[in-house]
């Protein structure tokens, strides 16, 4: 059961990430020349993300440091929107409110799925490696 609601959270984070997407086309759109490529960036970004909680979603313990890189960036956005809203940057709460609210669910999708055991597959499978090429 635990791993069924970890899935379910990760594909609500798969599905906030395609409508973030979606909404960003207008952004690239009104974008300057100059900051064009930083929203298609971010736009892009988005989609990488929806494929990322999914594949998480679906195979959560096949894929070594997948949740943690993904935890570490949701949290250091959330720790960057939050110092940048102190200088009043422009959708700095918003980003952190959304990007802090990932990290939560994918903590919680994290230890619900048993993310962390993609380690111990990661371990057997290198000394597995280790083995046959001692022979």
């Amino acid at each position: 059961m635990a791993v069924k609601i970890a899935r379910w959270i990760m594909l609500f984070c798969a599905l906030s990430a395609i409508i973030a997407f979606i909404s960003g086309f207008e952004n690239v759109v009104a974008a300057s020349t100059n900051q064009k490529i930083v929203e298609l960036w971010r736009l892009l970004g988005f989609i990488v993300f929806a494929g990322i909680f999914t594949l998480l979603a679906f195979n959560p313990t096949r894929y070594v440091g997948i949740w943690e890189l993904v935890i570490f960036h949701k949290l250091a956005m959330t720790v960057s929107a939050l110092v940048l809203m102190k200088d009043n940057a422009e959708g700095a709460g918003f980003i952190g409110l959304i990007d802090g609210s990932l990290a939560v669910l994918t903590i919680i999708a994290y230890f619900l799925s048993k993310g962390y055991a993609s380690w111990g597959f990661f371990k057997k499978r290198v000394e597995l490696s280790n083995n046959i090429g001692a022979k």
